[in-house]
């Protein structure tokens, strides 16, 4: 049999959908079971991460409750990987085993046999509710009165009811990125992230990472105070955790099936995973998974026997250089030219940085990036030569906003990025000057000094292609700088303790 994973709003969002009801019921399960019962709902999140602080302080652990052994926490604890290519698969062995634990609570329960976890595709724009938390997750009990475990009251960090998720935060432009893999030296981080060994936190978001996987965390669970969904030590304590990664799971088949030459990599330090450490999971309390990128690979095989009911492309064909030429007044026929993604081969060029290390406190702070004179008549003349060849093309430089070494003393904060605002302007009433948004999970931890990557932070890139194309069209380039800003969404104060280390743009091209 192979499982079916659908839609959470196909049936409405609540309890009349039997997946919903079982789910319940099959969470309440594991969450009855000891912490040490590696088929227990605390056992499986601390697999993502666990602070024993912050879940004491959540009461989700009690002084003198008995750990498993330092060996299993070891072994199997603060495994997820973040800021890294093993992004995707680690996840999608991680909602594997999930899947099956539950499965087998709800079929001892009497339920369906062919149960499988749903996913909330929240950008859907078909359905009407579909940034809406679906009811069966935001009411208290089940319809028999009982309490719901699917509701915990630490998800509201802003206390904001109903959960609704801002449009802008779920759009899909990063499934037009051509690249699994990203570069790390300040040009395009791809859409599964950049090479890395074994990463529980790393420092560049992917993609898909970035958006929409880390702002619909922190637009979940908020950041005054901070709910579970806004941190990683947190997060999958949340029933809602898994029906968002399992839409980020279907984005990435929605990947490469909407483009002929997207694929995942083929090397075989991604293929065969890392070497520091391994991935493992539990399937029942006695048996586990060991598992690495290249047996997560086809989501139909017995290693994982699952298939999703919707891999329509949300973007109808939609190609990111068609896109940009059509953008630039490109009067070749798009449809007969020959492009090749050579993201990763081209070579990667600093174009200019800030003077100083950023405070971001208030609502809103500003910096000037200068650039290089010589690097920007370079670019331009990449404008001036693509046009060339009526067969095929080597398309202008792309440039890249590098949001470098963020730091933060807590997470959840979203901050939304513009270039060359006028002064005094509602950025509302310029989308064609915003960069993109950073969203804070995982960032507290990353600034910790005693993590692996010794507190450097998270740094986040941002495709400003389109920004200094138009500029381009409008002014052409001889411009001595690019004035960064940066609007955060709810008030950052100095114990929130936010400093940006540089903030830089890079050229990528041939």
């Amino acid at each position: 049999m192979v499982f079916v994973r659908k839609s959470v709003w196909a049936a409405g969002g609540d309890f009349t959908d039997p997946i919903l009801y079982w789910y319940a019921k099959g969470v309440g399960v594991l969450k009855q079971r000891a912490i040490d019962d590696p088929t227990s709902w605390r056992f499986l999140a601390a697999i993502h991460g666990i602070n024993t602080q912050q879940w004491q302080q959540y009461g989700y652990l009690t002084n003198g409750e008995q750990l498993p052994q330092q060996s299993v926490q070891d072994t199997y604890w603060n495994q997820c990987q973040h800021q890294t290519w093993y992004f995707l698969p680690w996840h999608r062995g991680y909602l594997v085993s999930l899947e099956m634990i539950v499965r087998d609570a709800i079929i001892k329960a009497d339920g369906p046999a062919d149960w499988a976890l749903p996913y909330w595709n929240y950008s859907d724009t078909a359905q009407p509710n579909a940034l809406e938390l679906p009811s069966a997750f935001a009411s208290q009990t089940m319809p028999d009165g009982s309490p719901n475990p699917l509701f915990v009251e630490q998800r509201y960090g802003d206390n904001t009811v109903p959960i609704k998720l801002p449009a802008q935060d779920v759009t899909l432009n990063n499934l037009l990125i051509p690249n699994f893999t990203g570069v790390a030296t300040g040009g395009s981080s791809g859409f599964g992230g950049i090479k890395t060994v074994f990463s529980h936190y790393g420092e560049v978001n992917g993609g898909l990472e970035s958006k929409p996987h880390n702002i619909v965390h922190v637009d979940i669970g908020g950041r005054n105070p901070v709910g579970l969904m806004s941190d990683p030590d947190t997060a999958g304590l949340d029933p809602i955790f898994w029906l968002h990664h399992a839409n980020i799971d279907r984005l990435w088949e929605v990947w490469l099936r909407r483009d002929p030459s997207h694929s995942n990599p083929i090397e075989s330090a991604w293929l065969d995973g890392p070497l520091d450490r391994g991935f493992i999971v539990p399937l029942t309390s006695v048996q586990d998974w060991k598992f690495t990128p290249k047996d997560v690979l086809q989501t139909s095989s017995p290693n994982l026997n699952y298939e999703y009911d919707d891999l329509s492309d949300p973007l109808e064909g939609a190609t990111r250089i068609a896109q940009r030429l059509r953008r630039l007044g490109s009067s070749l026929n798009l449809d007969s030219v020959s492009f090749s993604n050579m993201d990763n081969q081209q070579s990667v060029e600093l174009l200019g940085a800030n003077s100083v290390k950023l405070d971001l406190t208030g609502r809103t702070v500003s910096t000037q990036v200068r650039l290089d004179n010589a690097m920007m008549r370079k670019i331009e003349r990449s404008f001036t030569t693509f046009e060339a060849s009526e067969s095929s093309i080597q398309e202008p430089d792309r440039i890249f906003l590098n949001i470098e070494n963020i730091r933060s003393a807590k997470d959840g904060a979203v901050i939304d990025v513009y270039i060359n605002l006028p002064s005094g302007a509602d950025p509302a009433n310029h989308p064609d000057l915003y960069a993109g948004s950073i969203a804070f999970f995982g960032v507290r931890k990353a600034s910790l000094s005693d993590q692996p990557h010794g507190g450097r932070g998270v740094t986040e890139v941002l495709d400003i292609t389109h920004i200094i194309d138009a500029l381009y069209l409008s002014k052409g380039l001889e411009v001595p700088n690019l004035q960064v800003q940066f609007f955060s969404r709810d008030e950052l104060t100095p114990d929130d303790n936010v400093t940006v280390e540089r903030v830089s743009v890079y050229r990528q091209g041939q």
